[in-house]
């Protein structure tokens, strides 16, 4: 019992690591645990959170080709607006992007 008490948490710390985490590709959509979904294409990496389990509030940031990141603005999740985070507002292309929890 111990031994899969150890491996859940293992797993769900793996899981937790990654959440938020996205790579950049064209175009894309994608659904997160916390009932957020992603987008990104070249130059933007965008978050929408309809609710959250860790947190009210939440931000898109992305990592810029340039080394630089740039952060999206503040919402409240359940707002019906997104957070969209601009590497074009530094001369840049997304990298890879995600979403931070407040």
């Amino acid at each position: 019992m111990l031994k899969m008490r150890t491996l859940a948490a293992s797993a769900f710390a793996a899981a937790s690591l990654t959440l938020g985490v996205f790579s950049a590709s064209p175009a894309s959509a994608t659904t997160t645990a916390n009932d957020c979904t992603t987008w990104n294409d070249s130059n933007t990496f965008g978050a929408y959170c309809s609710q959250t389990t860790s947190s009210t509030y939440y931000q898109a940031w992305a990592q810029c080709n340039n080394g630089q990141t740039v952060y999206g603005v503040w919402r409240q999740a359940g707002d019906g607006v997104w957070s969209y985070a601009y590497c074009s507002s530094v001369g840049s292309s997304l990298h890879h992007g995600g979403i931070r929890f407040l």
